[in-house]
C-alpha cells in the first residue's frame, strides 16, 4: 500500500469477496465465446428466427460447413445455444433469447 493516497488502507484483506474460481472460469469462457464476430452474427440470426439448421447458417453467412459447425459448437459448449438433431440435420435455438440485448446494454 505504499502508493495509496491515505495513510491507512480503506479496505483490508477479507473485506471484499472475489468470485469463486469456477465462476470466473465459466464467465470468461462465455465472454470468449461472445468475442467472435461470426458468433455474434449467429446469435443475431437466431434472434430473428429461433430455429436454424447448420446449412441455413452456411447460406446466411456465406461460410463453409466446417467453419459454421466449429462456431456453433463453441456456442453450444458454453450453453448459449441448444441443439435438436433430426436425422443428420442439427437445428439450433438460443437458450436465452435476450442474450444479445444484455450484451448490447454493456455498450450504453
Amino acid at each position: 500500500m505504499d502508493h495509496c493516497y491515505t495513510e491507512s488502507p480503506r479496505v483490508q484483506h477479507g473485506d471484499l469477496q472475489c468470485l469463486p474460481e469456477s465462476e470466473v472460469i465459466k464467465l470468461t469462457t462465455i465472454a470468449k465465446a461472445l468475442s467472435d464476430p461470426i458468433r455474434i452474427q449467429m446469435i443475431r440470426l437466431l434472434e430473428q428466427r429461433p430455429d436454424l439448421c447448420t446449412c441455413e447458417f452456411e447460406e446466411l453467412l456465406g461460410l463453409g460447413q466446417s467453419k459454421v459447425s466449429y462456431h456453433l459448437k463453441v456456442l453450444l459448449d458454453v450453453g448459449i445455444v441448444t441443439r435438436q438433431t433430426y436425422g443428420t440435420w442439427s437445428h439450433y435455438t438460443l437458450r436465452k433469447p435476450e442474450i444479445l440485448d444484455q450484451v448490447k446494454a454493456l455498450t450504453e
